[in-house]
């Protein structure tokens, strides 16, 4: 078996040669579907012309060396990211293709560690999201009620390694934890790492899907948080203002609430008309959060029509709809905020607000 030393593999020259025959065989059978996979569309991911499959020596590497009084050989560390070349290839409609083998500026080749070169490409690009395939099922449950947590925030993501003592270093590779885990969980555990550290360097979101068919595209484009685990970098990360585009996927938000009496009937031409004033929560183009701030003389504005789709409810979107909403009031200048709720009302005394008479 190979020797791992804080999770990180000591890559001798019999290994490193398996290494290169495996990312080689790796790599071209990627590019054989994706390759495939384009021509079928027609040439590009958005339509376009190009749509070409690329890989190259879009990434550098350096060696590990000797840690602890142990050489690491052929183990190396991802020393420089050529993002020019990578965005250039983006520009021109193409699927760039990264193994996990870097070349150093000497032409060496060192095998880098997967996770950490994912996430320091993906911090390197600012990527919007980086995405992790787990190798087998993995979930958090709250402790109390059982549920499967599908979204955690960075502070919570932290705080969770914190809780069980993990620390796990992007720029080495390192896994460190005085407690002893499963197997299982230390994998998921470090995923949560590597996908911290890329999120504090300026990637947005980070999903751990689990290795099932179909289960990236659930996690991706349905609307009841996919079979992953999403880790989000700010509480007000996806809140924007409406566009008119977003007007069906309002009217498919309040439409239950409507029926249920807890908001008010608005047909979709005062949606279209009041567009400018609403606020949307979107995940990958889906609608799952709105609210609307309407501004009045005197220095008043009200919030209402605040919705959030059922399957989020419970993961605080609706309050940071709400603080994001009371944020843009203030900062517009109103003095004083109002709500006009039958049904609702205890949930925003609950956060502040007072009862008063309707004058």
């Amino acid at each position: 078996p190979p020797v791992v030393h804080k999770g990180i593999r000591v890559t001798d020259e019999m290994s490193l040669r398996v290494l290169k025959e495996e990312a080689g065989y790796a790599r071209f059978e990627v590019e054989r579907q994706l390759a495939k996979a384009l021509k079928r569309k027609g040439g590009g991911l958005t339509g376009g012309t190009g749509g070409n499959v690329v890989s190259g020596n879009f990434v550098t590497a350096q060696p590990v060396g000797v840690r602890d009084g142990i050489d690491f050989m052929y183990t190396g560390l991802l020393r420089r990211v050529e993002v020019g070349k990578i965005n250039q290839a983006h520009a021109n409609n193409d699927v760039v293709i990264l193994t996990s083998l870097g070349v150093s500026p000497s032409g060496e080749i060192f095998s880098v560690k997967s996770e950490s070169l994912a996430a320091g490409v993906a911090s390197s690009l600012s990527a919007n999201k980086i995405i992790y395939l787990l190798n087998d099922p993995g979930h958090i449950r709250e402790r109390d009620s059982g549920n499967v947590i599908m979204s955690l925030r960075l502070s919570e993501a932290k705080r969770l390694l914190a809780n069980f003592e993990v620390h796990v270093d992007n720029s080495t590779g390192e896994y460190v934890s005085s407690n002893k885990f499963e197997p299982s969980v230390k994998y998921f555990l470090e995923k949560i790492g590597f996908s911290t550290n890329a999120l504090l360097n300026g990637v947005k979101r980070a999903h751990l899907v689990c290795p099932s068919d179909g289960s990236l595209l659930e996690e991706l484009f349905t609307r009841d948080d996919g079979t992953g685990t999403m880790i989000s970098r700010d509480l007000y990360d996806g809140i924007r203002r409406a566009i008119p585009e977003d007007v069906a996927g309002i009217m498919e938000l309040i439409r239950p609430l409507i029926e249920s009496g807890n908001l008010v009937e608005r047909p979709q031409a005062i949606i279209e008309k009041e567009i400018h004033t609403f606020y949307v929560y979107t995940r990958d183009g889906l609608v799952l959060a709105c609210g609307q701030l309407k501004r009045y003389e005197g220095g008043y504005a009200e919030i209402g029509c605040l919705a959030v789709e059922k399957s989020y409810r419970k993961s605080g979107k609706g309050d940071a709809m709400l603080t994001y909403l009371e944020r843009i009031g203030l900062k517009s200048g109103a003095g004083s905020l109002f709500v006009l709720s039958t049904q609702t009302m205890q949930w925003f005394i609950e956060r502040g607000f007072d009862p008063v008479t309707v004058n």
